[in-house]
């Protein structure tokens, strides 16, 4: 039985048949009229009182007393006088019933007479018999009704107890399903809503619970996800190091295997050990670069220095101005002093000397350079600066800008000077710092910002 309706009818229902056998028992034990034994017992008790409440009351008084016992017990009573018992009553022990007849008699006298009276009491079997009938025919009856009642008491207690319990079991299924978008209504004083008030307090706490769950998820996800776009970064550059690397070296060996056996022009080994101390000087100015991206990589750097962006701008234009000059380059320098930014002076050195470096480097002759730092605050931590370096003439292909800021890309696939490193480690370092960078074509030429 799965319906607790039923469960209740029947659990009721039982209840009742205990409840009615209680109450026949107990009618059986304590009425007189169950059995004759009993009956015998209660006429005898009950005519023993009637003849002593005779012989203290007047003659006059007796009629009222007989015709009470008779109605008490229905018992057959008559009252005689000597002469009388004389003719109707057999030889008897006075006061003891006959085993096959259960009469009492009962000799006495009233307060005011010297008459002799016998009292003489004949159990009948009618009251018992009617008694019997009358408990026989209600047995239907309250089984009937303790049927209803037990029907009603069901529905009732399915109404006011299962209705809640059936909610809180939906409402328990939903939450085991993680949905939490609901109120369990029930504002009830007894367990029931106490219950209630535990799934509501309950629900709130999982929703939390979850809500903080599915955050560390996504953020361990995103986590995951940026840990693996940096291993695929790091094989990418490890990959481009050993092609880059490879090149130089082979060239390297080649030389000076060359000048060992004196072929041809390898002869002129002076020329040939300076071009390879030069390239050797390359590649270890390339292998500082890649110790550089692993140091920025491990994060091994403190980002909450501050330094002057301003002194550092100063120093790396004053390092171009040979190339300046060579070039007759235009500069329009506006940068005020006392500009803070927070980051490592050195790295910010090296991050600024790539962007400033390539500008001077791809800006025609006659061309111009403008360097503008703007303080968007005064907040003296170094956030609310904007750097801008546009130099023109220049125009960069839309199809290499989003590229350019990645290890070994060059735009220029003609010219072979540098590591490819720059603005990689540019990137590399400004992201470090929490600046936002950008490179762009605009109606004065390429444009690199930062703001942080």
């Amino acid at each position: 039985m799965k319906n607790l309706t039923i469960k209740t009818f029947f659990i009721f229902l039982l209840l009742s048949i205990l409840v009615i056998g209680a109450v026949y028992t107990a009618l059986f034990i304590f009425t007189p009229y169950s059995n004759e034994k009993k009956y015998a017992a209660y006429v005898e008790a009950e005519s023993k009182a009637a003849v002593e409440k005779c012989m203290s009351s007047d003659a006059e008084d007796g009629n009222d007393i007989l015709n009470s016992l008779v109605a008490r017990t229905g018992a057959d009573v008559k009252l005689l006088d000597a002469q009388e018992l004389k003719n109707d009553i057999p030889e008897v022990e006075f006061g003891k019933p006959d085993s096959n007849n259960p009469d009492f008699t009962y000799p006495f006298r009233f307060q005011n007479s010297d008459t002799e009276y016998m009292l003489k009491v004949t159990c009948s079997d009618v009251r018992i018999k009617d008694y019997q009938k009358s408990v026989q025919k209600s047995i239907p009856v309250v089984v009937i009704l303790s049927i209803i009642l037990s029907f009603a008491g069901a529905k009732i207690f399915s109404y006011y107890m299962k209705r809640p319990i059936v909610r809180m079991s939906k409402i328990a299924q939903r939450m085991s399903e993680q949905d939490f978008d609901w109120y369990c209504p029930d504002e009830r004083d007894d367990e029931i809503g106490v219950l209630a008030k535990s799934l509501n307090k309950l629900s709130d706490e999982l929703s939390a619970a979850l809500t903080k769950l599915n955050d560390k998820n996504l953020y361990l996800k995103n986590e995951i996800s940026l840990e693996k776009e940096r291993e695929r970064r790091r094989m990418l550059f490890f990959s481009g190091v050993s092609h880059e690397l490879k090149t130089p070296i082979s060239v390297v060996i080649g030389q000076i295997e060359g000048m060992r056996s004196g072929i041809g022009v390898y002869k002129d080994r002076d020329k040939y050990l300076e071009k390879c101390s030069n390239t050797l000087n390359e590649l270890v100015n390339f292998i500082n670069e890649i110790l550089l991206v692993s140091h920025i990589d491990m994060g091994d750097v403190d980002d909450q220095k501050t330094t002057r962006i301003d002194s550092i701008l100063d120093e790396e234009i004053a390092f171009y101005d040979g190339l300046i000059t060579e070039k007759n380059i235009e500069l329009e320098y506006e940068v005020p002093d006392n500009v803070n930014f927070r980051g490592d002076e050195n790295l910010l050195k090296k991050a600024l000397g790539n962007v400033l470096g390539n500008a001077f480097k791809y800006t025609p002759e006659g061309g111009t350079v403008k360097v503008q730092l703007t303080k968007l605050s005064d907040d003296e931590e170094g956030s609310g600066v904007e750097l801008k370096v546009i130099n023109s003439p220049a125009h960069i292909d839309e199809q290499h800008l989003s590229h350019l800021f990645e290890a070994f890309y060059r735009a220029d696939t003609s010219n072979k000077d540098g590591s490819g490193l720059g603005l990689y480690i540019t990137g590399m370092v400004l992201e470090m710092f929490d600046a936002e960078y950008s490179i762009r074509n605009t109606d004065e030429g390429v444009e690199f910002k930062v703001v942080q």
